[in-house]
């Protein structure tokens, strides 16, 4: 009885890590109203079509659908917590993954608990992202090719791989690169048969073609919309005349250097040893190939948070972590203590330099024009701590501008005031980006234009005088 329940133990352990690591999620939620890219899917998803009309490298036309259906039926609360719900999936599939790759239960689900926890993951999991659904499909492609052939069968098991590889391609052209050595190791092994997914990429890409076709519509060839999704435009735009789209900038990774360190962030822990050390088991080896070309793809990602499209990559390299370390790792206490306290390291050394950071120990590069409400450093170094200074800023911004006003303002604070909006608050008011907006004059002498704040808004500054606000600023006329 006694060597039975000392068998569970560390299962049981590494359980409740895990229920832990999901509910402290669910706690650290931004809420329904949030900044940038995240307010304004949240915004989309409560006004927008279920299908995206044109297929650019930020539509994520499944991820859209999904939002939309989720939003329709469950209201945005519950969309803003999709997200924490899909740990949950995600938490599953790893499981799977490890186990079958031949790891242990317990080391599964310390597994599952260092991809939670991990720096990325957990921030993607708090805010409307479209990366946590990716990693679910991507690691539920990995998991399905190396699951026991006797519980599915070689044709169905190949169809459902592509059908999760279509799906996850109408998310993100990352797709291609992480699933490129799974596609190999099934190309060895199956040969002719692996054309069989195919048709299932193009079942699981169904959710894209209303985009493809508006694209189409408007007068894109294929060559253009196929370029437009895998490159995209350069966000960052720091060479002039220089190269114009985001895949593999290396040659902009020092000047984005705090890109990059945020991404490396999500490699304290068993993760780092995931991707630095070399695998011996063939169905490892293919793990660490599609974890070392996810980690290249987005570190030289030509955008900020490029470290949410190492999603897929966290969740091999704690699979490879947590093996690696159960495997060198003494089996006495001490060793086995040291292999559960890795999965939370992340966290312990994120909360420990927040704490250095606020009590003013230390000094860590912040925007030159801060957001109002927000904490530049806390809201992306410590996901673990809730946010919701896009709520305070939106809140706080409808009590200054009166209803009939126009907003103009760069992405950042736009999602949140469009989240907002979807959300009931600032009725009324008329909010554009600043590059869309050009009938500012009428306003002025109504009921005012409103600019929350300069930084890549330079053209509005140019044009009017900026009369300071208690948020940001009132446009008057030069």
């Amino acid at each position: 009885m006694s060597s039975t329940r000392g068998m569970h133990l560390p299962t049981v352990v590494a359980g409740l890590m895990l229920a832990c690591a999901v509910i402290a999620s669910f706690l650290a939620s931004s809420g329904p109203i949030q900044w940038m890219d995240n307010g304004l899917m949240l915004a989309e998803a409560a006004h927008g079509s279920f299908f995206s009309t044109s297929l650019g490298p930020v539509s994520h036309p499944f991820h859209a659908l999904v939002s939309r259906v989720v939003h329709a039926l469950l209201g945005m609360h519950l969309l803003s917590l999709l997200n924490a719900i899909l740990l949950l999936p995600l938490a599953l599939v790893v499981h799977g993954l490890t186990v079958s790759v031949g790891a242990a239960r317990h080391l599964a689900l310390l597994s599952a608990t260092a991809t939670v926890l991990a720096h990325a993951v957990f921030w993607a999991s708090t805010k409307a992202e479209p990366y946590v659904l990716h990693a679910v499909l991507i690691i539920g492609a990995y998991w399905l090719c190396f699951a026991t052939p006797a519980r599915l069968g070689a044709t169905a098991r190949l169809l459902a791989i592509g059908v999760l590889s279509g799906l996850a391609l109408a998310i993100h052209p990352l797709t291609l690169v992480v699933l490129l050595p799974m596609y190999v190791h099934l190309a060895i092994q199956h040969r002719l048969r692996l054309l069989l997914v195919l048709p299932a990429i193009a079942l699981g890409f169904a959710p894209a073609l209303p985009a493809v076709i508006g694209d189409l519509d408007s007068g894109m060839s294929l060559f253009e919309i196929a370029r437009r999704y895998l490159a995209g435009p350069d966000q960052l735009a720091i060479i002039p005349g220089g190269r114009n789209d985001t895949l593999w900038r290396f040659d902009d990774m020092w000047h984005e250097k705090n890109a990059v360190v945020l991404l490396g962030l999500s490699l304290i822990g068993p993760q780092l040893i995931g991707l630095l050390v070399w695998p011996k088991t063939r169905a490892l080896q293919v793990l660490w190939a599609a974890l070392l070309l996810n980690f290249l793809f987005a570190v030289s990602y030509g955008v900020f948070d490029r470290f949410t499209l190492f999603l897929p990559g966290i969740a091999l390299a704690s699979i490879l972590g947590v093996a690696h370390l159960a495997r060198y790792l003494p089996g006495n206490r001490f060793g086995v203590a040291a292999l559960y306290l890795s999965v939370v390291a992340g966290p312990a050394a994120l909360l420990s330099m927040w704490g250095l950071y606020a009590n003013g120990w230390v000094k860590l590069p912040t925007h030159t024009e801060a957001l109002p409400f927000r904490n530049d450093i806390r809201y992306y170094l410590v996901p673990y701590l809730q946010d919701r200074s896009a709520e305070q800023f939106a809140r706080t911004y409808e009590t200054l501008v009166p209803p009939g006003a126009l907003v103009v303002a760069d992405p950042t604070p736009l999602g949140a005031l469009r989240s907002a909006q979807a959300n009931g608050a600032l009725r009324g008011r008329i909010l554009q980006g600043c590059e869309q907006s050009t009938n500012i004059p009428p306003y002025l002498n109504g009921a005012g234009a409103f600019l929350p704040r300069t930084s890549f808004c330079g053209n509005i500054g140019e044009q009017y005088r900026l009369q300071e606000n208690l948020l940001g600023f009132r446009l008057q006329a030069k």
